[in-house]
């Protein structure tokens, strides 16, 4: 490792079993590692290994993450795919690519995706802009608490805005949808949705409207919070 003119810090090419990030910080192309902690801000083309930890820190990647997991809290930047096992992150995900992940993806904040998401679980805490979401099971639901007002964080409060979803099983809160297929789902507060076709139970709270619905499902009644 040294560092550039300009202040970062560079990892060269090679195969490392522990990185700590915590500075400005550069891999350059062919770095490979088990474990990449990230406590300051870490720039990379590529980036792949076993397990990426966020500590309260930035990781910013022109190309494709290829990893096994992916943790923290902080802030995750990808214009590539996203390829992993499971994610789990508090604070902001925004992607530019696909985000294959074949286990468990769960976020706390905002989650902000331009093609498409593929998880087996997908839960969103807070908000999520997408185009499309493909899993077993969706739940969706919004960060409730007066801080992030009273610190101007309202971009957590936000609708969900999901052009597609694809799920055996979808539960969401203040979601705005264009098209939602599913064998079971549950929308609510506010949720508005323009076609659905569910093969098993719709429910529906009194805040919540669907345009067109498809399909031979039981529409029942939630009670609203």
């Amino acid at each position: 490792m040294y560092t550039e003119d300009t202040g970062a810090s560079v990892v060269h090419s090679g195969d490392y079993d522990l990185i700590d990030v915590d500075q400005d910080t550069i891999f350059a192309n062919g770095v490979h590692f088990h474990t990449t902690m990230v406590e300051g801000t870490l720039q990379a083309k590529l980036i792949t290994g076993e397990r990426l930890i966020i500590n309260n820190g930035t990781v910013r990647c022109s190309g494709t993450i290829r990893v096994t997991s992916i943790s923290g809290c902080g802030t995750l930047e990808v214009k590539g795919n996203l390829i992993c096992d499971s994610i789990e992150l508090i604070g902001s995900l925004y992607s530019e690519g696909n985000i294959r992940c074949s286990g468990d993806l769960t976020v706390t904040g905002k989650l902000s995706n331009i093609h498409r998401i593929n998880a087996d679980s997908v839960h969103l805490n807070g908000v999520v802009q997408g185009n499309s979401i493909y899993g077993r099971t969706l739940l969706m639901q919004p960060l409730c608490s007066t801080m992030y007002s009273r610190f101007g964080m309202t971009n957590y409060q936000e609708r969900s805005n999901v052009s597609n979803i694809h799920a055996q099983e979808v539960d969401a809160h203040k979601l705005t949808c264009q098209t939602l297929h599913a064998d079971t789902a549950a929308l609510r507060d506010g949720s508005a949705v323009q076609n659905v076709i569910c093969s098993t139970t719709l429910g529906l709270d009194r805040t919540s409207n669907v345009l067109l619905l498809a399909g031979n499902c039981q529409r029942i009644h939630l009670r609203t919070a």
